[in-house]
């Protein structure tokens, strides 16, 4: 494996490629170059010229941070990578951000071990986490 880390934004193609190597899914690519352009931080590990694992930081700049789409390439599983990407957000995360900033990230289990190493907790009992219901509202009755 000749890997390499890249502080780049990848192309919306190799980023749906990934997406779908590593079970996240798919995502329409004209929106997704959109996104990829919005972030505030990349981080892109490449075998030779293959994109195979990925994760970004979006957000204000200020006060509120999300971490998303942390995925490796289920080739490239057990690794390391995943906690690699983690290390790199967590450099930024200590250079940009301060004690009173708004971390936050989605998980699906089992990733949520990954993520506790790395100063992420669960909401305490006095707080809860929210998704909006994208569903038009003649998909509710």
């Amino acid at each position: 494996m000749d890997t390499q880390l890249i502080y780049e934004v990848p192309t919306a193609k190799d980023y749906v490629s990934l997406r779908l190597r590593s079970g996240m899914g798919s995502k329409d690519l004209e929106r997704s170059q959109i996104a990829l352009q919005n972030s505030l931080f990349t981080i892109s590990i490449y075998d030779k010229d293959k994109l195979i694992a990925f994760g970004r930081i979006v957000g204000d700049g200020g006060i509120t941070y999300v971490v998303s789409d942390i995925m490796v390439d289920e080739n490239y599983r057990r690794k390391g990578l995943a906690d690699l990407i983690m290390k790199e957000l967590d450099n930024y995360f200590d250079k940009n951000t301060y004690e009173d900033s708004y971390i936050c990230l989605i998980a699906n289990n089992p990733a949520d071990l990954l993520y506790s190493k790395h100063k992420f907790e669960y909401l305490p009992e006095n707080k809860c986490g929210m998704l909006r219901n994208q569903k038009s509202s003649d998909d509710n009755f």
